[in-house]
Order: C-alpha cells, then structure tokens, then sequence
C-alpha cells in the first residue's frame, strides 16, 4: 500500500514537473517569433546588396563615359582638322593646275587681240590719212586743170593781141603744184608700203597665234605626268637619266631660268662642259626673234653663247678655244653642230 502510493505520487509530481509553465511558453513563443524575424531578415540583405551593386555600376559607368566621349571627341576633331587640311590642299592644288592649263593660253589670246586691234588702228589711221591726202591732190589737180584750160582758152581767143596778167597761168603756182603732186605722190606709196608690211606682219602675227594656241592645248595634261613623276621612283629614274646624260655628253647644266620675252618665253641655262680635265663654264640664252624677210615664218629661234670666268683660265686654254672664247649668237636648230665644234676645240692638244 504504501509502496502504489508513493509510486503514484511520484508519477503525478513528475507528470507536472514535465507540464511548461505559461509565462515560460509565451517566452518560447516569443523566441520563435524572433527567431523568424532574424531569419527574415537574414533572407533580406541580398537584394539590397544587389541594389547597391547595381548603384555603384551605374556611377562608375557615368563616371567612364565622359571620358570616353572626350576621347571620342579628341578623335573626330582630329579627324575634321585633317580633311579640313586635306580640302585645302586639293584646293590650292586644283587652282594651280587650273592656272596653268589656262592662263598661258588666255595671256596669247589677249596679245593677240591686242596686236590685232593696234594693226587695225594703225591701217585705220592710214587709210584717213591717204584718203585726206587724195582729196587735197584732186582739188589741186582739179585747180590746175582749170588753170591751164584757162590758159589755153585765153591764148587761142587772144591770139592776136596781148595775153592779160590776169588770164595768165603763175609759172610758181604750176610748179609748187607739181612738186606737191610729186610728194604727194611718193608718200603715197610709201604708204602703201607701209600698208603692205603692216598686213604681212599681220598675216605672220595671226599664224604664230595660232601655232601658239594649238601648241598651249598640250600642257594642260602635262601637270598629270608632272605630278606622277614626282614619286621617289621617277625621281630616281630622272636623276639616272640625267646623270648618264651629263656623262655621255660631258656638259652639265647647273640652273635654268625662265622669263617673258619679247615673242614667247625666254630661257638661260647655265651650262659647264668638262673635257680632258679643263672646264668652261658657259651661258646658253635661248629666244625668239623676228625675221621680217621670211614671210611663211617669220618666228625664228636663237641661242646667244657667252662664255664665262676666261680670267680665271690659262691663257692656252682661251687661245685653243678660238672663236668660242667671244660670244656670239647661233640658230637654235644649229645647236648639234656648235656642241660638237666646242668639244672638238675643247679636246684638242695644247702645243
């Protein structure tokens, strides 16, 4: 009995031993609730972790595209100052050519209108002039006339008595009228012959025009192969040329100048020619001139020789040059002969 009893009792304060107190499974509760909420917000940072990710992308992006777009802009400034350059000198290229392919021809057209008009004036001013002058001699032969039909009448009606002072022809009057009919008569024709050359220069002036103008048609290409030439590799083709040229010929032309001349443009090389160890040193002036004898082409060519620095030569030297140590002026299609006389003089023996 004792031992059920104590046994039961036993089991009953065990029973609500084991039995939570309220205040203590409100205070279990209330560590679940918290133990929730930690967890919930333990499941929360990665978003806003993310958000800020995202931030500070977007910051440094916005912090890298202005210098990208200030090296962009860098980029196409660069790009514009150059095709702005590049425009330029096409430009200044394109006048260029534009000038010489036109200005030459434009300058022979305007000088041959010129000519033109002045050939014209000129015969215009002749051609009054004679007129004017052929006038005054029919009114004075017309007067003479009528003086001598004056005299013959009078002489034939008055055959029989005195001839009155006042019907008689003045011997002075006829002959100051025969000496101005004389003189008359000769500046006439040197004016016609004056008329005559004028119209065959005119004539010479017009074909040497034209033969210009048809020659100026050339030179507008010519820029082009100026221009192709101008590569290292037909420079280099041109400085070989030239050299196996100068060695060939043993003439060397040091500078060349060009300048308006009286009929076209004229040329002056200065030229040094090297035979046997001895130089000369030589002008070469080549122009144009006029030969009014030769009525088909009156144009002719010429190349004025003078030799230079002789004081600084042996006396032999300028001996065995001969007529070459003067100078004097030879006919530009003449020139093959002079280059082959000055070597051979060149290349003789001193005695």
């Amino acid at each position: 009995m004792v031992s059920s009893s104590l046994s039961r009792s036993t089991t009953k304060k065990s029973g609500k031993e084991n039995v939570p107190a309220r205040g203590h499974s409100k205070a279990l509760v209330d560590d679940m609730d918290d133990g929730n909420t930690e967890t919930s917000q333990d499941e929360a940072p990665p978003s806003t972790k993310q958000k800020t990710k995202r931030s500070l992308q977007e910051v440094s992006e916005d912090m890298v595209a202005p210098k990208d777009l200030k090296r962009k802009l860098g980029a196409m400034t660069a790009e514009r100052d150059r095709l702005i350059t590049q425009r330029d000198t096409f430009s200044k290229q394109f006048e260029e050519l534009s000038r010489l392919r036109s200005s030459e021809a434009e300058g022979l057209l305007e000088k041959y209108k010129q000519k033109a008009e002045l050939h014209a004036k000129t015969q215009n001013d002749i051609i009054a002039s004679q007129t004017a002058l052929m006038e005054k001699l029919q009114a004075k032969v017309q007067q003479l006339e009528k003086s001598l039909a004056a005299a013959r009448e009078a002489s034939l009606s008055s055959a029989s008595g005195p001839i009155e002072s006042n019907e008689k022809p003045n011997p002075k009057e006829i002959k100051v009228l025969k000496d101005e009919l004389a003189k008359v008569k000769s500046e006439s024709m040197a004016k016609d012959e004056k008329i005559i050359n004028l119209e065959r220069e005119y004539k010479a002036e017009v074909e040497h025009s034209r033969s210009l103008q048809a020659s100026s048609k050339i030179p507008a290409s010519a820029p082009t192969t100026t221009a192709l030439s101008n590569t290292p590799e037909e420079a280099e083709k041109d400085a070989a040329s030239l050299g196996l040229y100068e060695d060939l010929t043993l003439l060397n032309i040091a500078n060349v100048k060009i300048k308006p001349g009286r009929y076209g443009k004229e040329r002056t090389f200065n030229c040094v020619m090297s035979v046997n160890g001895q130089s000369l040193n030589f002008k070469l002036r080549c122009y144009t001139e006029v030969d009014k004898t030769n009525v088909k082409d009156p144009y002719t060519k010429l190349v004025h020789y003078t030799p230079e620095l002789l004081q600084h030569e042996p006396e032999a030297f300028v001996q065995k040059l001969d007529y070459f140590g003067k100078e004097f002026v030879v006919a530009r299609d003449q020139l093959a002969g002079f280059f082959v006389e000055l070597r051979a003089k060149m290349g003789e023996e001193e005695e």
